[in-house]
């Protein structure tokens, strides 16, 4: 009778221990102070057991300690504001999830823990955000675009841990959640090339020009890949729309850094008193550099996981359906101005510096290639064919492979997770792709490519490369965006 009291007494404070935590498990954001202390704030009698961190808890029952775990884990979160505070609550989380896998599957209480489990899994989760958030600043000045940002800084934590990737996919977000790097890896290491490693650095609303800028005056050449994976499509070639997502990148202070002679590393050492005024340059500077980077869904290795599914009859009733005649996207569509220049300088560069350089013309679904769509896409692809015999690239075109397979997309013209993952198992098996260059024996040095003009620049150059002294005000030239 008195064991059966103890477990009830145990319920029952898990069951305060729930209440407390419920919005904090519901939450997709950083949870609310007062959440935390409802919890600690009902459960007084714990207070005394969780400050004790180095009491035994050994002998007290699997349930017991994780609820223990837990309540210890919401005491440290009040007052948790550095990376090192919230990564203690983490740990505690941590603890309390291990603690709950020990219940035995056949007691009367596993079925309570297994719920537990998953809301302290998504507790822990939350906690892991707040470490992030509090330890990852900016290691470069802002570059108008929140993801490039973010990007570049997971590309510097990525090349920190393992070197530059074989493999560096681009594009803009129909890559970042389109090709997953990790699967690709995975498959190319099927086929022989086990050291092979792939990372996706592909930017919301990239055009050929901000790829450009990217590759030839972002990254150092010490940071450069061995292959280029470009995955994209028409849209980031339409030279008669306005270049929005470049033309932020013109005007920001990390644009003006890497003018005046900057490269993004964990050593950065940003000038911008070269394009500032003096009285202004200092407090710049220093709110570029502790700026705080979002947290995103965006993975270590740069990928963007969509698990939404495209339900055209559910989807057109959340969006309207706009033929491709009014489409803006195809707006004025040119492929022949200052995209395409930036697309041979990309060429030109990759062939300079013996990279091989890929185009992936990604998937587009059947409900979104209306005829006057598919008419522009067959210009592109017609495009896409002249350009890789003058420029000495491979093009892989997946336009029309999954056509009717709405499964594999998140809309009518990104991808989801399923639809990334096809992607990638397709690019793995393409046999036009140059995959022995990235043997281990394979020759990393092209005595007979032409060296670079103009400072280790090709001499068709784009927008970006174009661009006035510092001390001026650059003015973005007309391109696609997104």
């Amino acid at each position: 009778m008195k064991q059966r009291q103890r477990q009830w007494g145990w319920v029952v404070l898990g069951t305060l221990v729930w209440g407390g935590l419920a919005g904090l498990a519901c939450s997709a954001t950083p949870p609310l102070i007062e959440e935390w202390a409802t919890e600690s704030e009902a459960t007084p009698a714990s207070k005394s057991s969780a400050a004790d961190s180095t009491k035994p808890v050994t002998e007290k029952a699997p349930l017991a300690q994780a609820l223990e775990a837990a309540t210890n884990a919401a005491q440290l979160a009040q007052s948790a504001t550095t990376a090192e505070e919230w990564s203690a609550v983490a740990t505690a989380w941590s603890e309390a999830i291990q603690a709950l896998q020990a219940v035995p599957s056949d007691s009367p209480e596993w079925l309570f823990a297994q719920r537990k489990t998953q809301e302290y899994v998504e507790n822990q989760a939350i906690a892991l955000q707040r470490v992030e958030a509090a330890a990852r600043q900016a290691l470069f000045p802002p570059l108008g675009n929140d993801v490039l940002d973010e990007q570049l800084a997971l590309y510097l934590s990525y090349v920190a841990a393992f070197d530059p990737p074989d493999i560096l996919v681009i594009g803009s977000s129909r890559a970042l959640q389109g090709l997953n790097p990790q699967i690709l890896q995975q498959r190319l290491g099927q086929q022989g090339y086990e050291s092979v490693r792939v990372y996706n650095f592909a930017v919301n609303g990239a055009t050929a020009q901000v790829v450009s800028f990217i590759l030839r005056q972002l990254l150092p050449p010490e940071q450069l890949p061995e292959m280029i994976i470009w995955a994209d499509g028409s849209r980031a070639f339409n030279s008669g729309r306005f270049d929005r997502t470049f033309a932020k990148i013109l005007e920001s202070p990390g644009y003006a850094a890497v003018q005046a002679g900057d490269r993004p590393t964990f050593e950065s050492s940003t000038p911008l008193a070269a394009t500032l005024d003096v009285a202004e340059a200092a407090p710049a500077r220093i709110a570029d550099k502790a700026r705080t980077l979002p947290v995103s869904g965006i993975n270590g290795y740069g990928f963007l996981v969509v698990n939404e599914v495209f339900e055209p009859n559910d989807y057109y009733r959340r969006f309207p359906r706009v033929a491709g005649i009014y489409d803006g996207t195809y707006f004025a569509f040119d492929l022949g101005g200052v995209q395409t220049v930036s697309l041979r300088a990309i060429a030109a560069f990759a062939r300079t510096h013996d990279i091989p350089l890929v185009f992936v013309n990604l998937p587009l679904s059947e409900d979104y290639l209306d005829d006057t769509r598919l008419a522009y896409e067959q210009q592109f692809q017609q495009f896409l064919t002249r350009e890789a015999e003058a420029g000495g690239f491979t093009v892989v075109d997946l336009l029309r492979a999954w056509s009717n397979q709405n499964n594999i997309f998140a809309d009518p013209s990104h991808l989801n997770r399923v639809g990334a993952a096809q992607v990638a198992i397709r690019v793995s098996e393409d046999k036009t792709i140059p995959w022995e260059m990235l043997a281990p024996d394979a020759a990393t040095d092209n005595p007979e490519a032409p060296p670079e003009e103009s400072g280790d620049r090709d001499p068709t150059t784009d927008a970006a490369d174009q661009s006035p002294p510092p001390d001026r005000n650059p003015r973005p030239r007309a391109g696609s965006d997104r």
